[in-house]
């Protein structure tokens, strides 16, 4: 082989490896990694909020079939109304609505809104936060 193909051969593989072991190190720079602990953090807060969605129906379930009392019932819903609703708050200002949600035009759905005359207080709160967001959106 002679020197001036010896010299492109080493120059390939170097070019090779950087380019395969390049974006392992672009995982330790600011810009990526703060992104994936967004993603981790808006991950963890929209679970938190379907488990107490879940606990909130499943405490439904339980009184409907009459293993909790009213006062029980009443408490330990309303905390857990009050723990989903903070978890919204805070996925809305940490990340904003969904990329398939997220539009100006958006509006909430008819049921939401007709909720608000409802005697349930999650749908009532559902109906707050909803006409409060459209007010944010229109200013």
């Amino acid at each position: 082989m002679s020197g001036g193909g010896l010299v492109i051969s080493i120059l390939m593989l170097v070019l090779g490896i950087a380019w395969l072991v390049l974006p392992y190190l672009r995982v330790g720079s600011a810009g990526r990694a703060v992104d994936s602990e967004q993603q981790r953090q808006r991950a963890s807060l929209i679970a938190a909020y379907e488990r107490t969605l879940q606990t909130v129906r499943d405490l439904d379930e339980d009184f409907q079939v009459g293993k909790l009392s009213q006062d029980d019932y009443a408490s330990e819903r309303g905390m857990w109304v009050e723990r989903g609703a903070a978890l919204l708050e805070t996925l809305e200002k940490t990340g904003g609505a969904s990329k398939k949600t997220r539009s100006a035009k958006s509006q909430p759905p008819a049921k939401v809104v007709s909720s608000a005359t409802s005697d349930d207080p999650v749908e009532q709160a559902i109906a707050a936060y909803a006409r409060a967001r459209e007010k944010s959106q229109h200013n």
